[in-house]
């Protein structure tokens, strides 16, 4: 195959015939770009978009420092920084090559292009563990009786002890990292182990190397530091600090019964990692392409999109090792000219002999912004648990040192992702549990949108619409065991394929069926029925008031009643709030403008309608006051007239979203996102009597909920659903 060179005066291939096979790093694709730009240009980092600064954390002991952040979170949902080969470090031009290694032929025949696209990490294995990684890539070759570690075919240091045939042990590096270990018993280190051998003898000596490296960090009986079998990727971090373990060893070969020697499914790349396809003409479109560089930091950082916005699957138990590292298989090109210019003084020589180190340094600057910008929401970081890189250090770098390492920390307080639906249940007894935010549609990991509703349904189940950031309204079911139906589009008005919609809301019947009602994008209101057996009837346009022209709206609310009707309240386009019913035999009655509050009749922001028992509806709504507002309206057709809940501090509740519902022994209950922008609760009881709002807690978070939008649903076992959506 041709690689190009281009000088000055043009550009002349020469033809090398490498003979590459796939993934000679096993990271992610890179390019050849502009070789001489490439070889010669400073390092500098990509702009970063303004967030709150990363936490200045003791690399060195951030995990213990954390302690009150991470403690009772499972380790594989803990963000910490990895470090991809990391043994690579020692690599040089002249430190020999593994036989054994998946490039070693290229390595032999070509050993100083080898050697600079093996190394990956620049600074020691302790010096990565005090820049904050507790994830290693180890890679160990066996050579002879020795073994060394290695990345491809290039070799480092010797690591483990080994004799040294006078009766005496030639000792290894591990012993640096286990007096880290030692040091740092409140620091989780996950080391991957993968080894080469003879593969005539490759299990046997895996297995070796598994125990000697288990032996080495505290696998013996007088210091068990190995988690065993007892423990797993979802348990807490205090959990291993309880059982006094803190270094977990995953065996790539799985070759032993030890119970301290994980297997390879302990963990997960998700497809995070990039592979450059070497085909020939790969090579070829790379050498005429000058952006193959970029374009290949782009397929890194978007495939993190990808992953990272993808719900975790059959992974959700395993470590998850999102992979920030290029492959540079179509980056050789530029190497070989960088080399030849490092000889007559063109290049520096920690270019030509570090390439690959060369091109993380140019790719990590841009993972940074990443970090700190589309990736720092809630709805990404909460995805991330190990994020490996190249160079940990960032020796000679234009970021800082521990910049890096400390954004990929601070995902562990990640910014809050507005509009994400979170759920909890309020149980019958009053308590709060099962809280959790709601997957997205499709493979998206989180929901988010701006409208939600929640409707109760006679079997126990509840039933949800929520409009998505693409305005259209999706609906999914929670059963009464708790499991959960995805979510689907609901389908459009004649050729359109989703229902857009300004406002919705649903509601459920005693027969099991449920309406919905929403406002849709030609600003009239649109009502649909989902059948028992899960068919839909589809859309239709309401009449206006005296049963003439469409009714048009921008707020809407409804309330399925005990005798099978429902009613349905809005805020017609002239800001006065109407009512109306659908009878059980499916004919309407007309339209009622609801009388205000000292005024013929009532405007406002926002509104909510509630069914009881006997018949009686509950209306809460907030006023142009920017006060909650309620009224009964009872089952013989008469009003109660309005009063308002007192609020926290104040002689009314002032509010910016509320929702109610009515429970089954004639209570009922309201959200309320108040202007402190928390979300609060409050029942009404029979009597009329108010309980005190109260602030929910952020679930499973420390802190109230800051919300946006609420509803619930109360069930008929006394508990309610809640469906709220972060600020």
């Amino acid at each position: 195959m041709g690689f190009r060179l281009r000088l000055a005066t043009g550009s002349l291939i020469v033809g090398l015939g490498l003979g590459l096979a796939p993934g000679v790093c096993g990271a992610t694709p890179v390019t050849a770009t502009d070789a001489v730009t490439a070889a010669t240009a400073a390092v500098r980092p990509a702009s970063v978009a303004g967030t709150v600064a990363a936490p200045a954390v003791d690399l060195g002991a951030w995990m213990g420092g954390l302690r009150d952040t991470i403690g009772d979170r499972p380790l594989n949902r803990i963000v910490m920084p990895g470090s991809h080969d990391s043994g690579s470090w020692s690599i040089t031009r002249n430190s020999g090559v593994c036989d054994f290694g998946d490039q070693a032929d290229l390595a032999h025949r070509f050993p100083s292009i080898a050697a600079s696209m093996s190394r990956t990490q620049s600074g020691t294995l302790v010096d990565q563990l005090q820049g904050g990684a507790r994830y290693f890539d180890l890679r160990l070759c066996k050579q002879g009786d020795r073994w060394f570690t290695y990345h491809g075919g290039p070799m480092g240091n010797q690591f483990l002890d080994a004799p040294d045939g006078r009766g005496g042990v030639v000792r290894g590096e591990v012993n640096q990292v286990a007096e880290w270990i030692r040091g740092h018993p409140r620091e989780i280190v996950i080391i991957r182990l993968s080894t080469a051998a003879s593969p005539r003898t490759e299990r046997a000596d895996n297995t070796e190397a598994v125990t000697a490296l288990g032996q080495a960090l505290g696998g013996g009986a007088g210091n068990p530091a190995l988690a065993d079998d007892s423990l797993s990727p979802t348990s807490t971090y205090d959990q291993y600090m309880a059982a006094g373990r803190h270094v977990i060893l995953i065996d790539d070969k799985d070759t032993t019964s030890l119970p301290w020697a994980w297997g390879p499914s302990a963990q997960s790349y998700r497809g995070s990692y990039v592979q450059a396809d070497t085909h020939w003409t790969d090579y070829v479109k790379a050498l005429f392409d000058p952006n193959t560089l970029r374009k290949n930091f782009d397929a890194v950082l978007r495939r993190g999109d990808q992953v990272l916005d993808k719900d975790p699957g059959r992974d959700a138990d395993r470590f998850f090792v999102l992979q920030g590292i290029i492959d540079p298989s179509l980056s050789i090109p530029d190497l070989i000219l960088a080399q030849g210019l490092e000889k007559i003084g063109v290049v520096p020589s920690s270019v030509a002999s570090q390439y690959l180190l060369y091109l993380e340094r140019r790719l990590n600057p841009r993972l940074l912004a990443k970090l700190k910008g589309d990736w720092s929401g809630s709805n990404i970081a909460e995805n991330m648990n190990i994020v490996m890189t190249d160079d940990v250090n960032q020796n000679g770098s234009g970021l800082g040192a521990g910049e890096l390492q400390r954004e990929i920390i601070a995902k562990n307080t990640p910014h809050v992702t507005p509009h994400t639906f979170h759920r909890v249940t309020r149980d019958a007894d009053g308590t709060w549990s099962g809280a959790g935010p709601l997957s997205g549609n499709g493979g998206s990991f989180r929901f988010v949108g701006s409208r939600v509703s929640v409707a109760a349904m006679p079997d126990g189940s509840t039933q949800l619409i929520g409009r998505g950031v693409d305005g259209n309204l999706y609906h999914t079911i929670r059963f009464a065991n708790g499991t959960w139906q995805s979510w689907a589009a609901m389908a459009g008005v004649g050729e359109d394929p989703g229902f857009q919609a300004s406002d919705a809301a649903i509601t459920g019947s005693p027969d099991g069926s449920a309406q919905v009602v929403a406002v849709g994008r030609d600003g009239n209101v649109h009502h649909d029925i989902r059948r028992p057996d899960g068919s839909w009837q589809g859309w239709s346009v309401m009449a206006g008031e005296g049963g003439t022209g469409l009714l048009r709206a921008t707020k809407v609310s409804a309330a399925g009643m005990p005798d099978g009707s429902a009613q349905v309240l809005i805020f017609g386009e002239d800001g006065r709030m109407r009512l109306g019913a659908r009878r059980a035999d499916g004919s309407w009655t007309g339209w009622s403008v609801v009388a205000g509050v000292n005024a013929p009749e009532f405007r406002g922001r926002a509104l909510a309608i509630a069914a009881l028992p006997g018949g009686d509806s509950q209306i809460v709504a907030i006023g142009n006051d920017g006060n909650i507002w309620h009224t009964v309206r009872r089952a013989d057709g008469g009003w109660q007239g309005w009063n308002g809940p007192p609020g926290v501090s104040t002689a009314m509740m002032g509010a910016e979203s509320v929702a109610i519902t009515g429970m089954s022994n004639g209570n009922s209950q309201v959200l309320a996102v108040g202007l402190d922008g928390n979300v609060h609760h409050s029942t009404r009881e029979r009597s009329g009597e108010w309980t005190p709002f109260r602030t929910l807690p952020w679930p499973g978070r420390a802190g109230a909920f800051a919300g946006d939008q609420v509803a619930l649903a109360g069930l008929p076992d006394g508990s309610s659903q809640v469906v709220m959506t972060t600020r």
